[in-house]
C-alpha cells in the first residue's frame, strides 16, 4: 500500500509549485492611492487637504533652509577672498606696530590696532556681521515655519487615518454581517478577523503619518529640482544626468516590493488562521500531542512570510546601494564640473553648494522613505483586500423597501417541491423534492440519521440559503417576500449546540427581545425553568457567563438558550438537538421548559432522543433528503416501520421497566454548578506564573537580540557593515568641507590642482557605500525577528546613525569645541522629542488595550457564532458595540496625535534651530578669530548635519514603540511559566503500562473558579481493562476527572496515580500517547478528512490510507466517506463546519481509535448521533473498550449498562457505585435517574 503521508508530501509540493507558477503569471492586486480614501468625508477631506498643505510646506523648508545657508557660504567665503588682492606681509611692515602681523584669519580682528586709515576692510566685516545676522533670523523663521508645518502633518494625517480606519472597520464589519451563510462555508473566521485587524492596520500604517512623510518627500524633491535649476540650471542638469537611473531602480524597487508584500500579507493571513484554530482547540490539541504539528504548520506559513520579506529586503538594500553609488558618484562629478563654472561662469561657492546639497537633499530623502513606501504599498494590497469584501455582493439580502411584514402571522409552514444542496458540495443532494406542511400552533418533528437534511430544513426556514428549486412558504407567502430581519425575529431558535455571549446572563437573554422590561425577562427565565439556578448565582441576573458560556454547565446555558428564544414570543420556535446534551434530570427540566414553550406556537423539532417528541403533534422521517414515514407517535408504532426500528433501539431493556409508585421529584439544579470545559486561557498547560513579576524586568532590546541568537552571525555582519556605512556621512563631512574650504584659496592653481582629488575620493566613497549599505541591508534583511519595527534593517540604521554621530561628534570636536558643545545642547532635544514620542505611543497603546482587546473580542465572538446572531436578527446590536469602542478608542488616538506630533516636531526641528544657532555663534567667532571658516563648516557638516539624520532616524521611534510595546507583550507570554510543560519529553515511562489509575483524597478548584470546589476528597480506583462510567447532573465533576487523567490540571490536594506512580512523575507526551478521547463537543481541523483522522497518532508520519480506513470502518464513517466527491480528501472546513454533528463525531471516533490506546475516555461520545448511527458506533465503542481501560461520561444511560463499574457522582463526590443492576437493586439516585427516564419514555 502506498504510504499516503508521502503521497501527500508528493502532491503538496507539486500544489505549491503550481501556485509559484499561478502567481508568477498573475499581478499583483492593489487599489489606487485615491482608492485609499475611498470612504472618506467631506471633513476627512478637509483634514487631508489641510494634511497636505501642511506636508508640502514643510517639504519646501529644507531646501529654503539650504539656499540661506549656500548664501552663508558666501558670505564667510567673500570675507576671506577679499583679502586676496592685497598683500598682507606688506601692510603688517608698513601699518602695524611690532607684535602684530596680519593673516587671512586675524585680519578682521587685529585690523583696529594698525594704523590703517582707508575704511574698505571695516565695510566689508560690517556686511559680512550684517548678512549673517540676516540669514540667521531667515533660519529661525524657516525653522518656525518648519515646526508648525511638522505638527500639522503628523497630527492632521494621523486623525485622518483614525478616521478612515474607524469608518472602514465598521463597514468591513457591517458587511461580513450581512454576507450569505455560505460566504462563512468557505471563508474562515481567522481569515476574516484578520481582515479586521492586521489588515486594516496596515491600511492605518499607510495612509498615517508615512504617507505625510511621503507627501513631504516628494515636495522636497520638487522643490530642490526647481531651487537648483534658478540657482544654477548647467549644474543641476549634469548632476541630474543620471537621476533617471535612480528613479528607474526606484519605481522596478517599487513594484517588487508590491509584490512581495502581497505575497507576505497572504502568509501572515494564513498564519494567523492556523494560530487561531490551534488555539481555539487547544484541548484536541494537546490530547493528541498534536503541539508540533500545529507548530510545524504554523511555521510553515511563516516561513513563506520570512522568505518573501527577505528577498524584499535584499532587493531593497541592493537598490539602496546602487542608488548611494549613484549619489556619491554624482557628487563627484559635480564637484568637477562646479569648478569649471566657478572659474568659467561666474558661479559662486554658494550657488555650487545649493545645487548640489539640494539635489543631494532630495535624493537622499528618497533613500530614507523605503519603510514609508513599504506601509503605503502594503495598504493599497490589504485595502484591495477588504473592499472585495465589502463589494463581494450576498445573494440573500434585506430590502426594507420592498420586503414584507404583517401584524398578523399565523405561523402555518410549507415546504413545497424543495431541492436543495450546499454550494460548497453542489454535487451532494441534501433535500430531493421534499414537500411537507406545518399547521399553525402544530408540533412538528424530524427525524432521521445524520445527514438526512434534518438541520437543513430548519437554516432554510430562516433563509440561510437560496434554495436550487422548489419554494417555503410562511402564511402561504413565500419567504423570500418577507423582510429577512422581521422574519428572524418572529423566529425562536434553541440549537444543539447553545450559543451565549460573553456578557451578562440578562444580557444574553435581551438578545432575544432587547426592548423587554426586567419582568419580562425573569418571566422567560421562569418559562425556561432558569429563574431557580440563576438566583442562586453570586451575581444572579447580573452574572458574567464567560466566553461561549464557560461558566456555566450545559444544561444552564441550554436554559439560558431556551429563555432568549421565548422572551421575544415568537410565533414560530425551531428546536434542533436542544437536549442531546443534557443528562437525565436537565432533559428533564429542559424538556419541561420546551414543552410549555411550544404551547400556542408553530414547533419544529429535530430530535435523536425519540423520547422527547412521542408528544408531538407529526412525526416526519426523513432519509436522505426524502420523506420515508410520516404520522403522529401511535402511528408510526403500529406501522413497525423504520421509525419503529428507531424506538426500539433507544427503549430500555423491559426488566429495568418497573414501575414505581413512589413520587419522585427532580434534584435541584440550582447549586453551584460549572461547567468542565478546557478554558483556553485557565486551562493549566497555559495556567502560568508571571515569570517577570519574580525577576528584574530584563531590556526588551536584549530580549529581541537573544531571541534572534541563531541569526547572530549575520546580525553582527551586518553590525559591521553599518559601522562602515556610519562612517560614511562624516567622511562625506570631510570631503565636503574641505572641497568647501579649498574656494578661500586665491591661488586659482592650487584650487585646480586639488577638485580632482577629491572628485576622486567622492566617487571612492560611492563605492564604499555601495558595499556596505548593500551588506547592511543583505545581511539584516535576512534576520528572522519577533518584532520587525524594534529589529532587523531598523536595528541596522540605528546602529549607523549612532555610529555617524558618535564620530561626528568627535570630529567637532577637534575643530571646535565651543560650536560643538553649543551643537550637543540640541542633540538631547532631538533625542527626547522622539524618546517621549515613543513613550506616548506606548502608553496610549497600554491605555487603549482594553479597548481594542473588547472590540477583538466582539469582532471575533460574533464571527465565530454567526448564525447565532443572524438567527437573533442581532447584526444591528453587535454593530452598535463595536462601534462605540471604536469611537472610544478614536478619542483616545485624536488625544495621542495631539502629543505625539508635538514631540515629533520638537525632535525634527531642533536640527534646523541647531544649525541657525551654529551660523550666529559661529560668525561671532569667526569675526573674533577664535576659529575659522573650515573649523565652522566642519562642524556644521560633521555635527549638525549628522544630527539632522539623527532626527530623521528617530523619525521611525512611533514604529519603535509600537514594537517594543508589542515585544513586552510577546515576551511576558513567552517567559509567562506552565504550571505543566506540555512539550516536557522527561520522566518517567511506565514499560508494561496497564491503564489502572487511583484518585487517592483528590480535591480540585478550577484556577479561575476558586471559590467553587469541584472534587472533595475524591476517591476513585479504575482497575486495569474495567470499563467505569460516569453519571450524575451537569457540573457534579465528571468530565474534570478526565481532564485530570489527561493532565490538562494538576490536583490541588490528594493524588492520581497511574500504575501505582504520580501523574506528575511521567513523560507527559508519552502518557497522553497512551490516551484516546472522544469529547461530547468533536472538534475537527480545517484539513481533509484523511488528515483529522491521522490527527489520532501524531508520533508518526507514516500512516497508511489501510489504517486510517480501518479506523474510519471501525467508527461507522468509511461508507459516508466513500460516496463524497473527493473522499477522504474532502475538506472538513473550519470545525468541521462542512459536516454533519453525528458525521463530526463519527470522525472523532475514528482518530480516536487509530492511535490503538491503552485508555480510552468517552466524554458523551455518541450524544449527537441518531439512533441508528449510535448503535452502530456503540457496538464499535464496545469493541474499541475491550482489553483496555475506558472511562465514559453518559447522559443515555443505555449507553452503560455492560460498564464493569458505574459511579454515581454529586458535588464532587461519589455517592454510589456498582454494576448497572447492582445500583437498581439499591434504589438509590441512580435508579431514580433511571426511573425519571422511564417515565418519559411511557
Amino acid at each position: 500500500m502506498t504510504n499516503i503521508m508521502v503521497s501527500k508530501e508528493k502532491n503538496e509540493k507539486q500544489s505549491m509549485i503550481a501556485q509559484w507558477y499561478r502567481m508568477k503569471r498573475q499581478s499583483i492586486q492593489t487599489v489606487s492611492i485615491l482608492h485609499l480614501f475611498r470612504y472618506a468625508t467631506l471633513t476627512d477631506s478637509l483634514y487631508l487637504l489641510f494634511a497636505f498643505i501642511s506636508s508640502t510646506i514643510f517639504g519646501l523648508v529644507e531646501p529654503l533652509f539650504l539656499v540661506i545657508f549656500g548664501n552663508s557660504i558666501d558670505s564667510f567665503i567673500n570675507q576671506k577672498t577679499a583679502l586676496c588682492p592685497f598683500n598682507l606681509t606688506s601692510l603688517t611692515q608698513q601699518y602695524c606696530p611690532p607684535g602684530i602681523t596680519l593673516t587671512s584669519n586675524n585680519f578682521y580682528k587685529s585690523i583696529s590696532l594698525c594704523n590703517l586709515t582707508e575704511t574698505n576692510f571695516t565695510h566689508t566685516n560690517i556686511a559680512f556681521t550684517n548678512q549673517t545676522s540676516e540669514q540667521t533670523i531667515y533660519l529661525i523663521i524657516i525653522s518656525c515655519i518648519g515646526f508648525l508645518c511638522c505638527y500639522f502633518r503628523v497630527t492632521f494625517f494621523n486623525i485622518t487615518a483614525e478616521r478612515q480606519v474607524r469608518t472602514i472597520r465598521q463597514i468591513l464589519f457591517q458587511s461580513i454581517m450581512k454576507k450569505d451563510i455560505v460566504y462563512f462555508d468557505t471563508h474562515k473566521t481567522g481569515e476574516l478577523n484578520l481582515l479586521l485587524t492586521d489588515d486594516i492596520m496596515k491600511i492605518r500604517d499607510g495612509i498615517g503619518d508615512k504617507f505625510g512623510a511621503l507627501v513631504h518627500t516628494f515636495a522636497t524633491l520638487i522643490s530642490s529640482i526647481v531651487i537648483s535649476f534658478v540657482k544654477g540650471w548647467k549644474l543641476a542638469l549634469v548632476i541630474l544626468s543620471t537621476l533617471p537611473i535612480i528613479l528607474t531602480s526606484f519605481i522596478i524597487t517599487s513594484m517588487i516590493i508590491r509584490k512581495f508584500s502581497a505575497i507576505e500579507l497572504k502568509a501572515y493571513g494564513n498564519a494567523g488562521i492556523i494560530a487561531e484554530e490551534a488555539i481555539s482547540s487547544i484541548r484536541t490539541v494537546l490530547s493528541y500531542n498534536g503541539q508540533e504539528k500545529e507548530i510545524q504548520r504554523y511555521e510553515q506559513s511563516l516561513d513563506k512570510a520570512k522568505k518573501s520579506a527577505i528577498k524584499k529586503n535584499i532587493i531593497n538594500g541592493i537598490t539602496m546601494a546602487i542608488q548611494l553609488l549613484f549619489v556619491y558618484s554624482l557628487f563627484g562629478l559635480g564637484c568637477w564640473y562646479g569648478a569649471k563654472l566657478i572659474r568659467e561662469e561666474n558661479y559662486t561657492i554658494g550657488i555650487v553648494y545649493t545645487v548640489f546639497l539640494t539635489i543631494f537633499n532630495a535624493v537622499f530623502t528618497l533613500q530614507h522613505i523605503t519603510p514609508q513606501f513599504q506601509a503605503l504599498i502594503q495598504a493599497q494590497v490589504a485595502a484591495y483586500r477588504i473592499q472585495k469584501v465589502i463589494d463581494e455582493p450576498s445573494k440573500i439580502t434585506n430590502d426594507s423597501m420592498i420586503s414584507k411584514t404583517t401584524d398578523d402571522l399565523i405561523g402555518h409552514i410549507r415546504f413545497s417541491n424543495v431541492n436543495f444542496s450546499y454550494p460548497s458540495r453542489q454535487d451532494v443532494p441534501i433535500l430531493t423534492n421534499l414537500s411537507f406542511d406545518v399547521q399553525s400552533s402544530q408540533t412538528v418533528a424530524l427525524v432521521g440519521c445524520s445527514g438526512s437534511g434534518k438541520s437543513t430544513c430548519v437554516q432554510l426556514l430562516q433563509r440561510f440559503y437560496e434554495l436550487d428549486s422548489g419554494s417555503i412558504s410562511i402564511d402561504d407567502k413565500d419567504i423570500n417576500e418577507y423582510n429577512l430581519v422581521w422574519l428572524r425575529e418572529h423566529i425562536g431558535v434553541v440549537s444543539q449546540e447553545p450559543v451565549l455571549f460573553h456578557t451578562t446572563i440578562r444580557q444574553n437573554i435581551l438578545l432575544g427581545c432587547d426592548s423587554a422590561t426586567e419582568a419580562e425577562i425573569i418571566q422567560a427565565a421562569k418559562m425556561a425553568n432558569a429563574h431557580d439556578f440563576i438566583m442562586t448565582l453570586p451575581d444572579k441576573y447580573d452574572t458574567q457567563v464567560g466566553e461561549h458560556g464557560t461558566a456555566l454547565s450545559g444544561g444552564q446555558k441550554q436554559r439560558i438558550a431556551i429563555a432568549r428564544a421565548l422572551i421575544r414570543n415568537p410565533k414560530i420556535l425551531l428546536l434542533d438537538e436542544a437536549t442531546s446534551a443534557l443528562d437525565n434530570e436537565s432533559e428533564k427540566i429542559v424538556q419541561d421548559a420546551l414543552d410549555h414553550a411550544a404551547q400556542g406556537r408553530t414547533t419544529l423539532i429535530i430530535a435523536h432522543r425519540l423520547s422527547t417528541i412521542y408528544n408531538a403533534d407529526r412525526i416526519i422521517v426523513l432519509q436522505k433528503g426524502q420523506i420515508i414515514e410520516d404520522g403522529d407517535h401511535n402511528s408510526l408504532m403500529k406501522d413497525r416501520g423504520v421509525y419503529f426500528n428507531l424506538v426500539q433501539q433507544q427503549t430500555l431493556p423491559q426488566s429495568e421497566e418497573k414501575e414505581s409508585t413512589q413520587i419522585l421529584s427532580s434534584n435541584d439544579l440550582g447549586g453551584k454548578t460549572h461547567d468542565v470545559q478546557l478554558d483556553v486561557i485557565a486551562n493549566s498547560s497555559i495556567s502560568t506564573v508571571n515569570v517577570e513579576e519574580k525577576k528584574k524586568n530584563t531590556n526588551i532590546i536584549i530580549s529581541i537580540l537573544r531571541i534572534n541568537q541563531t541569526e547572530w552571525i549575520l546580525i553582527i555582519i551586518g553590525c559591521i557593515a553599518a559601522l562602515f556605512t556610519g562612517a560614511i556621512q562624516p567622511s562625506f563631512a570631510i570631503i565636503r568641507t574641505k572641497m568647501t574650504v579649498l574656494y578661500q584659496e586665491c591661488d586659482k592653481d592650487v584650487i585646480n590642482q586639488h577638485i580632482l582629488m577629491y572628485t576622486l575620493l567622492f566617487v571612492g566613497l560611492g563605492i564604499v557605500a555601495f558595499h556596505s549599505t548593500g551588506a547592511l541591508c543583505t545581511h539584516l534583511a535576512t534576520e528572522a525577528s519577533a518584532v520587525q519595527g524594534a529589529s532587523g534593517v531598523h536595528f541596522g540604521f540605528v546602529c549607523q546613525t549612532f555610529i555617524s554621530l558618535g564620530m561626528g561628534l568627535f570630529i567637532g570636536f577637534i575643530f571646535s569645541w565651543q560650536l560643538t558643545l553649543m551643537m550637543m545642547a540640541f542633540i538631547p532635544v532631538v533625542i527626547l522629542g522622539a524618546y517621549f514620542q515613543m513613550r506616548v505611543e506606548a502608553a496610549f497603546e497600554h491605555k487603549d488595550k482594553p479597548y481594542v482587546d473588547n472590540a477583538g473580542k466582539i469582532t471575533m465572538e460574533t464571527i465565530q457564532n454567526i448564525r447565532t446572531v443572524v438567527q437573533l436578527a442581532k447584526e444591528t446590536y453587535f454593530y452598535d458595540e463595536y462601534s462605540h469602542l471604536l469611537d472610544t478608542i478614536y478619542q483616545s488616538k485624536v488625544k495621542r496625535s495631539h502629543l505625539s506630533a508635538l514631540c515629533a516636531s520638537i525632535s525634527i526641528t531642533s536640527s534646523n534651530f541647531a544649525s541657525a544657532a551654529l551660523l550666529a555663534l559661529s560668525s561671532s567667532l569667526v569675526h573674533k578669530a577664535m576659529i575659522s571658516f573650515e573649523d565652522m563648516y566642519m562642524v556644521y557638516n560633521s555635527v549638525a548635519n549628522i544630527t539632522d539624520l539623527v532626527s530623521q532616524t528617530l523619525m521611525l521611534s512611533p514604529d519603535y514603540g509600537r514594537a517594543i510595546e508589542g515585544a513586552k507583550k510577546i515576551f511576558e507570554l513567552i517567559n509567562r511559566k506552565p504550571l505543566i510543560d506540555n512539550e516536557s519529553n522527561t520522566g518517567e515511562r511506565i514499560s508494561n503500562f496497564t491503564g489502572q489509575f487511583e484518585f487517592d483524597d483528590v480535591s480540585f478548584v478550577y484556577p479561575t473558579r476558586p471559590e467553587s470546589k469541584i472534587l472533595k476528597n475524591f476517591k476513585l480506583n479504575i482497575k486495569s481493562g474495567q470499563k467505569i462510567a460516569l453519571v450524575g447532573t451537569s457540573g457534579c465533576g465528571k468530565s474534570t476527572i478526565t481532564q485530570l487523567i489527561e493532565r490538562f490540571y494538576d490536583t490541588n490536594a490528594g493524588r492520581l496515580l497511574v500504575d501505582s506512580k504520580d501523574i506528575r512523575s511521567l513523560d507527559l507526551q508519552w502518557y497522553r500517547s497512551q490516551i484516546s478521547i472522544v469529547s461530547q463537543e468533536p472538534i475537527l481541523f480545517d484539513m481533509t478528512i484523511c488528515e483529522n483522522i491521522a490527527y489520532g497518532d501524531n508520533s508518526r508520519t507514516d500512516i497508511s490510507l489501510v489504517e486510517i480506513i480501518q479506523a474510519a470502518t471501525s467508527a461507522n464513517i468509511h461508507d459516508f466517506i466513500q460516496n463524497l466527491p473527493h473522499g477522504y480528501e474532502t475538506m472538513c472546513g473550519a470545525k468541521g463546519v462542512q459536516l454533519s454533528g453525528g458525521q463530526k463525531q463519527r470522525i472523532a471516533i475514528a482518530r480516536a481509535l487509530l492511535r490503538n490506546p491503552k485508555v480510552l475516555l468517552l466524554d458523551e461520545a455518541t450524544s449527537a448521533l441518531d439512533t441508528e448511527s449510535e448503535k452502530l458506533v456503540q457496538d464499535a465503542l464496545d469493541r474499541a473498550q475491550q482489553n483496555r481501560t475506558s472511562i465514559t461520561i453518559a447522559h443515555r444511560l443505555s449507553t452503560i449498562q455492560k460498564a464493569d463499574m458505574i459511579c454515581v457522582l454529586h458535588d464532587g463526590m461519589i455517592v454510589e457505585q456498582g454494576t448497572h443492576e447492582e445500583l437498581l437493586a439499591h434504589g438509590g439516585r441512580y435508579y431514580r435517574m433511571i426511573h425519571e427516564k422511564l417515565k418519559t419514555c411511557i
